[in-house]
């Protein structure tokens, strides 16, 4: 039996261009050329999202291959000159890495660096010691900060959750240009395919959300429950230009593993969590349009946050009330002179607090309506010419226009890893490899 080889790139692009998916997929493809079966689909593995240093796509990938052990230097020759090659090596803050392990299992510490990876802060020496403890090789290219995601890509096997992302990439001369897509296709697309597939369109702007705006080679992506799906999604997409190639990758994104469960007193900034609270301040508005309001547990009070991008989202935050009973998710964040603030990627409303409004009375004799003689004191019929208590007072419950449930922020402020609403609907799937 062929031994597995698990390859890890991360840290290949920068805001100017260039992709690590990109060098994954022509990765693959040269291993195919040169007569190395890939073992699986690739993985995109998306990283921690609130790391200083991330990269711009915030992505790491991983291919595996069954080959001999003469063929080892040929894939690692493969590999290091491709990217080598095509890495953003002249950018200052791209320091690419590589890791290469083989074996048929991985590791369980491996497993747990990768988790870490995903929801906290690693350093480049976490990393190079995890890879001596399991006799993984590491290449580092200048810094080689990508050893990290590289070595997380490969370690995690999405055992809990995964999705499958079809991405077309563009012809090295239209780089940098415009992206021509036929808009209408992929609304077409959206309304045959969805919910089998997601975040495709943006209902309250109209935008497409399948192509990127930075200067990468991705033409567009297509996120989907199976593989089959995307690729039937790809053949209903007009592309007013040519595609150089495709690739199907397995992801965690849109499955929340960046998510961690916590009190209010454990929550650390550059962490992403899932808080549960009381409405402690109501809603406030401040300049930029973002809106904030605080959140109690037995531990401690925290902000929570809905920025302006969220667009319509910010009414629903808006709509809360104190002693409303609600679950947070977003990533904490500290800025200088601010408190720790949970930046929201979606809350779930779980109990909203009874709300009353003070009303006038009737008059018991005439049935007329009572009016009140100021405040603290009681009121009087204008027509029975009779006084009664503050007391007489009655106090009925106010409708609340938010009601219990899920609410999250529309396709364009949402997060890779963010899972969506709709991901929680069940329906029949095909067989995925």
């Amino acid at each position: 039996m062929m031994p597995t080889i698990h390859i890890g790139i991360d840290d290949t692009d920068s805001k100017s261009g260039m992709c690590t998916t990109y060098i994954g997929a022509l990765v693959a493809d040269r291993l195919k050329r040169s007569g190395v079966a890939l073992s699986d689909l690739p993985f995109l593995i998306r990283l921690n999202p609130n790391w200083p240093l991330k990269t711009r796509g915030n992505c790491a990938v991983a291919i595996r291959v069954e080959a001999l052990s003469s063929q080892l230097p040929i894939i690692k020759d493969i590999v290091l000159t491709t990217v080598e090659e095509f890495a953003e090596l002249q950018c200052e803050t791209t320091n690419p890495g590589v890791a290469f392990y083989v074996g048929s299992t991985i590791p369980e510490k491996l497993k747990h660096f990768s988790k870490k990876v995903i929801q906290d802060i690693v350093t480049i020496e976490e990393a190079e010691e995890v890879a001596k403890e399991i006799s993984a090789e590491v290449h580092k290219f200048k810094m080689g900060r990508g050893i990290i995601g590289a070595l997380a890509a490969i370690g995690d096997l999405l055992q809990e959750d995964k999705t499958y992302e079809l991405i077309a990439y563009r012809v090295k001369d239209n780089w940098g240009t415009k992206r021509r897509v036929d808009e209408s296709s992929v609304f077409s697309m959206d309304r045959r395919t969805y919910p089998k597939t997601f975040d495709n369109i943006d209902l309250q702007t109209g935008e497409i959300r399948i192509t990127p705006h930075t200067p990468c080679p991705i033409l567009y992506g297509i996120r989907a429950e199976s593989m089959q799906v995307a690729v039937e999604a790809h053949g209903m997409v007009k592309a007013l230009e040519s595609i150089e190639r495709l690739i199907v990758f397995k992801t965690n994104q849109a499955t929340d593993e960046h998510i961690l469960q916590k009190e209010i007193a454990q929550i650390k900034p550059l962490h992403s969590v899932m808080v549960r609270g009381t409405v402690s301040e109501k809603p406030r508005t401040i300049s930029g349009g973002h809106v904030i309001f605080t959140i109690k547990d037995t531990s401690g009070e925290i902000d929570c946050a809905a920025y302006e991008p969220t667009r319509k989202f910010r009414d629903v935050i808006k709509g809360l009330m104190v002693g409303d009973l609600l679950n947070a998710f977003g990533g904490a964040k500290k800025k200088s002179g601010l408190p720790l603030t949970v930046n929201l990627e979606k809350i779930e409303v779980l109990q909203l607090a009874p709300v009353q409004r003070k009303v006038n009375p009737f008059c018991p004799k005439c049935g007329k309506t009572l009016k009140s003689e100021g405040t603290n004191k009681g009121f009087f019929c204008k027509r029975c010419k009779l006084r009664y208590p503050k007391q007489k007072a009655k106090f009925v419950l106010y409708p609340r226009a938010l009601r219990s449930g899920l609410y999250e922020v529309p396709p364009r402020a949402r997060r890779h890893l963010a899972k969506p609403s709709v991901r929680d609907h069940s329906w029949s799937l095909p067989e995925s490899p």
